[in-house]
């Protein structure tokens, strides 16, 4: 499969401070790739590279084997939708009005909205289970309606690849389950960075693990989350634990048993 993100020796400089460190990585079309790591290990900043935020301050960054640099601001934004950590809504919109912002890089000032347009909309309430909750104020909707709505936006956007940091921080388990397997029904290129090794596990096809800015494995997820890697980057003894209806085990980490004190 092509590479739809390609990122080859990249190095992040903020300040005095190397966020990322000669990173080489690519994104496969259609598949899910998940960035890990643990808390300051550069996902978010990686993410920000993607979508052209940031300006990489050593190596490449390939959007379809052209530089991010390279394209304009909403020329970026037809093929390549982004939802960032807890977005801030504006709430006093509602859930259709939001949703509908996601044809601005379509739209010129004072185009109308189409019947065209009112189809993709329709489409995108429906796969983001929001038809409902359509009139519904911003304001008024849980923590899960809110990351769906965002999703539906990007959606209506209609790129072909979706970025996400983030996307279930702050939601109880049935919304992060909810969540993740919306994305995976979307049949889009996804970059998500997760924060819960086991979700990370379920839902990608591919892992990239981050530890203070540098790649410490990237690959198939059933080949890069391994106990011995993970006790190793997080500091922490790790088990993976084979489960009976599941086809990739899980991932547990514990208490190092101290030893018992003799008087």
């Amino acid at each position: 499969m092509a590479a739809v993100l390609q990122l080859h020796n990249v190095s992040l400089q903020l300040g005095q401070r190397t966020v990322l460190d000669q990173v080489t990585c690519r994104v496969t079309a259609g598949r899910v790739l998940g960035v890990v790591g643990p808390n300051g290990a550069g996902k978010s900043s990686l993410l920000r590279l993607l979508y052209g935020e940031l300006a990489a301050s050593q190596g490449q960054v390939l959007f379809h084997n052209k530089s991010i640099s390279s394209y304009r601001r909403a020329e970026l934004a037809r093929q390549m939708a982004v939802v960032m950590q807890s977005p801030v809504p504006v709430f006093s919109l509602t859930t259709e009005q939001m949703v509908l912002l996601g044809l601005v890089p379509h739209k010129r000032w004072f185009d109308p909205t189409t019947s065209e347009d009112q189809q993709q909309l329709q489409l995108a309430l429906e796969k983001t289970g929001l038809l409902e909750l359509r009139s519904k104020p911003l304001a008024e909707l849980s923590g899960g309606e809110l990351q769906r709505a965002f999703i539906a936006r990007a959606l209506v956007q209609n790129a072909k690849v979706l970025l996400l940091d983030e996307p279930t921080n702050h939601l109880d388990v049935h919304y992060q389950h909810q969540i993740l397997q919306l994305i995976r029904q979307l049949n889009l290129t996804i970059v998500c960075c997760l924060h819960d090794l086991n979700l990370a596990a379920s839902y990608c096809d591919d892992i990239l693990l981050l530890d203070q800015g540098r790649v410490q494995a990237f690959g198939p997820a059933e080949q890069v989350l391994t106990a011995e890697r993970l006790a190793q980057v997080f500091q922490q003894p790790c088990l993976m634990v084979p489960h009976a209806k599941l086809a990739r085990p899980v991932i547990h980490f514990y208490q190092q048993q101290r030893e018992a004190r003799h008087e």
